[in-house]
């Protein structure tokens, strides 16, 4: 069956089945329950299920149920599932899920999100546009970091995989492409506590890239310009310190004493 690809799902799709085995390979999932998010025509789902204990795919065009009704006949360990992955509650769930997706670039960050946010899933490998598989993974004084950088790599221990060309792809997207693996770390880095108060941190430490910290956060928490310019001295930071210089582990130190005064 021909199935035309949908701008409105974001749908490219992948069928270099060197390329699909060496993302399953490298996603160490044998054995294991898997969770694909859009499995399209199922050229990778057909990979994932040879390899995992099992396979859980999320689709929402029900238009692609004739294709993957027959790669769900012959691999009983795949159950498709016709619902948006983003509305899917996830958080009742006690055994352990890896995530393996081609994901459609429009909903990239709040897929990554609720990866991030669901306790039960412990590790993802995501094609996802180059660019913002770059961004994930900049390092300070770069000029791709950004608060998502900062809160992925909180989170999870990440790299990447491998590039992707967008020839790879049908149709062939306006973009190259890449493969991010994540890894969730078991312990927070911050007290549960005070997790919250580090991503609010981060998020409007970026809020306007080109203001200092001191005046994102004096916009965020109101407080007197001069409490934070001193707050950052105290702290080994000079006064006009913009977010960008600052690690991970900066943001970690300055929320555990945020507030101590």
């Amino acid at each position: 069956m021909n199935h035309q690809a949908k701008k409105k799902f974001g749908q490219n799709f992948l069928r270099d089945k060197n390329l699909l085995m060496k993302i399953v390979r490298d996603s160490n999932i044998e054995n294991k329950h898997v969770i694909e998010v859009g499995p399209g025509q199922g050229a990778l789902t057909t990979f994932l299920a040879l390899s995992a204990l099992d396979v859980v795919a999320y689709e929402i065009d029900t238009a692609l149920k004739p294709i993957l009704d027959e790669i769900e006949e012959k691999h009983p360990n795949l159950k498709v599932i016709y619902e948006d992955f983003l509305k899917v509650n996830l958080l009742n769930e006690v055994q352990d899920f890896h995530v393996v997706a081609n994901v459609p670039y429009y909903i990239t960050t709040p897929i990554l999100f609720k990866i991030l946010e669901t306790p039960a899933i412990k590790t993802a490998s995501l094609m996802i546009q180059k660019e913002v598989c770059d961004r994930l993974l900049a390092t300070p004084d770069s000029k791709q970091y950004n608060a998502l950088s900062i809160i992925l790599q909180y989170y999870a221990e990440a790299h990447k995989m491998i590039d992707v060309k967008r020839q790879m792809f049908y149709p062939i997207p306006n973009v190259d492409s890449a493969v991010i693996r994540i890894e969730k770390r078991d312990v927070p880095l911050v007290d549960k506590e005070k997790e919250g108060l580090f991503i609010y941190l981060v998020k409007e430490a970026f809020r306007q890239k080109r203001k200092t910290l001191v005046n994102n956060w004096y916009e965020a928490f109101k407080k007197p310009k001069v409490e934070i310019e001193q707050f950052l001295i105290d702290n080994g930071f000079k006064s006009n310190v913009r977010a960008e210089a600052l690690t991970k582990e900066d943001f970690i130190r300055l929320t555990k004493v945020w507030g101590n005064d």
